[in-house]
């Protein structure tokens, strides 16, 4: 009994489902801060699990998993983000995206002020993607109720490409990309 709950019932029970059921929209800002004590962070975007649940069926579970790892005397992390899906990226400072490799590393100091940008979707074709989301990562200060300064993490919404179609749900609780709602009501 317990090598069954532990190879297949543990595993489903310890994803949890993220208690969003809406698919992100544009503007939608998520803050993650990194615990002193323990000086790592993680951050996951998925379909319906993760810290950023978009319910977009193109984007798979673990899309992105951002790690975040701080120095021990300072406010400086390293920011590790791994890839499990087609996703763009455009460094802090850089004007294009370039195609993601499976794991990408940077300072948190390099997006102060100058966020780094993904795309992710469900596939590249011909080095473009047609449907996507885009998700901006920045970094500010804080004072916190210590007085002490430290560093916020933020994931922004930026982009939905073409948007993400609210009136069709699939059974699994997922949307399509498709048309905005909205652009429908105003062309009456």
């Amino acid at each position: 009994m317990g090598v069954v709950y532990h190879q297949f019932i543990y595993p489903i029970l310890s994803r949890k489902d993220s208690d969003r059921f809406i698919p992100v929209q544009v503007g939608d800002h998520y803050d993650i801060t990194i615990d002193e004590v323990s000086r790592f962070g993680s951050f996951t975007v998925g379909c319906k699990t993760g810290h950023l649940a978009t319910r977009c069926q193109a984007i798979s579970e673990d899309h992105l998993i951002f790690q975040f790892k701080k120095s021990r005397d300072s406010e400086d992390y390293t920011i590790t983000v791994l890839r499990n899906g087609p996703s763009f990226y455009k460094p802090p400072r850089m004007d294009t995206y370039g195609k993601m490799e499976n794991k990408e590393s940077f300072d948190s100091y390099e997006i102060i002020g100058h966020p780094a940008e993904f795309r992710i979707s469900d596939k590249i074709i011909k080095d473009r993607m047609v449907n996507f989301i885009e998700i901006a990562l920045s970094s500010s200060f804080y004072f916190n109720k210590l007085g002490k300064e430290r560093m916020k993490f933020t994931f922004t919404i930026g982009k939905i490409q073409p948007g993400i179609n609210r009136k069709v749900r699939f059974k699994d609780d997922t949307y399509a990309f498709g048309k905005e709602e909205d652009s429908e009501d105003q062309e009456d």
